[in-house]
């Protein structure tokens, strides 16, 4: 499959994701990352991460999320993009 180009805007709560990673580009304050394990969508305890990521302001960094899973952002400064592939 090719690379996905679906980009959310600001902060996304539970969102399943596509593709293996993410990007993630801030901008003026820094937003925080989870992800939460497919199928585990009510318990905020299955997280693939001990504990949250933080991108800081003015960054881009890559993430991996893992095709099912949800991925949460927390501060709306910022667009997270799928990338890679879905395998």
């Amino acid at each position: 499959m090719a690379s996905q180009t679906t980009v959310y805007a600001g902060a996304i709560a539970g969102q399943a994701w596509a593709t293996d990673k993410a990007m993630i580009s801030t901008g003026t304050t820094s937003v925080t990352a989870q992800v939460i394990l497919a199928g585990k969508p009510n318990e905020s305890t299955d997280t693939i991460y001990s504990n949250p990521i933080v991108i800081p302001a003015n960054s881009v960094q890559y993430i991996y999320v893992g095709v099912g899973n949800q991925l949460t952002i927390t501060g709306g400064s910022g667009t997270a993009t799928e990338m890679g592939t879905a395998s």
